[in-house]
């Protein structure tokens, strides 16, 4: 960047966290650890706790309703086993032996909330499905007995499971995934990972443009979803939210636009407790890290997905995960608070 005041605020955002993907087997390898001793050394020299956070993204058939971000691990026994023995069990064994420091897991994002919604629709996530469960019933009973460790599953957006159909199914759902790990323990949910739905949009209401969208933010869809799994039985209904990039609202011509949307902005900065009259709202944070490309605007490319080619996704894009300077610097432009 050449811009003194875009590098400014790129200076600024080195004073918040970030959460650490670990997206692959050997991702993982390079990054559980090496973080887990960072915080352990900072907690050791601050006397105070030292939190970090971690996305576990890698069951197989992964992001099956999407190209872009498909993982290593295919959706069939073998590599479900090398989930469990290679990925899982191994970060099991770094958290117990770094226990005296706070971790949040982000499990799995999209996983369950493709449960919900894209079964009958997707062939690649029904050949998942049973991965999906038995994947999540698995980590729940290692990382839930963790006392250390609070873990938040993934539930989409306001525009994937804010209608009342999707909420109440996902109440049933997310139930059944949480008991089939006991005697492990889920501290909450994680709204809009890696998605760009704003907290707040006095603008939208219930109507024609929101598809009769009852929840058209996330402020109202955790609201309305924090009920639903009540009711479901849910014991531990908490949330984490981020706002990486939801600080303005998008260029996007429906809501269901989710790759490297043009209009980006940072959201609120990460803050535990922030919202008034929401208790229930632990955190916003930053989970995806703004710069990274959502997926390839390449449509020869074998990950290539149809809305990364959409009218208001940003171009030309590299792979998903790949650096993108142009989305980076829109997001620290558009900033909202600025930075």
């Amino acid at each position: 960047m050449s811009d003194s005041s875009l590098i400014a605020k790129a200076e600024k955002m080195k004073t918040f966290s970030n959460a650490i993907w670990l997206d692959s087997i050997k991702n993982m390898q390079s990054w559980l650890e090496s973080n887990l001793k960072g915080a352990l050394a900072q907690q050791n020299a601050s006397g105070k706790d030292v939190l970090t956070v971690f996305v576990v993204y890698d069951l197989p058939g992964r992001d099956c309703h999407a190209l872009a971000s498909n993982g290593e691990l295919l959706a069939n026994d073998g590599d479900f086993t090398r989930y469990k023995s290679e990925y899982i069990d191994v970060i099991e064994g770094h958290l117990k032996t770094y226990k005296s420091q706070p971790v949040v897991l982000i499990v799995e994002p999209d996983s369950l909330a493709n449960m919900v919604t894209n079964l009958d629709s997707t062939p690649a996530c029904r050949d998942s499905e049973k991965y999906y469960m038995d994947g999540h019933a698995y980590l729940i009973k290692k990382f839930g007995v963790l006392p250390h460790v609070a873990m938040y599953l993934d539930i989409g957006h306001a525009f994937w499971l804010g209608w009342d159909d999707n909420r109440e199914k996902a109440g049933k759902v997310y139930a059944k995934v949480i008991s089939s790990g006991a005697p492990g323990k889920v501290r909450g949910f994680t709204d809009n990972v890696a998605n760009y739905t704003p907290w707040e949009d006095p603008t939208l209401s219930r109507g024609p443009e929101t598809e009769w969208n009852p929840c058209p933010d996330e402020k109202r869809y955790l609201q309305a979803i924090q009920k639903d799994f009540k009711s479901a039985g849910i014991q531990s209904v908490y949330f984490v939210c981020d706002t990486s990039r939801n600080g303005k609202k998008v260029d996007r011509k429906h809501p269901g636009e989710w790759c490297n949307q043009t209009g980006v902005g940072i959201g609120a900065r990460p803050q535990a407790s922030p919202v008034s009259g929401m208790e229930y709202l632990d955190a916003f944070y930053w989970i995806k890290p703004l710069g990274e490309s959502d997926g390839t605007s390449d449509e020869s490319a074998a990950r290539f997905d149809g809305y990364c080619g959409h009218e208001t996704a940003m171009k030309p894009a590299p792979e998903a995960g790949q650096w993108f300077q142009k989305h980076f610097e829109q997001g620290i432009k558009n900033a909202n608070p600025p930075l």
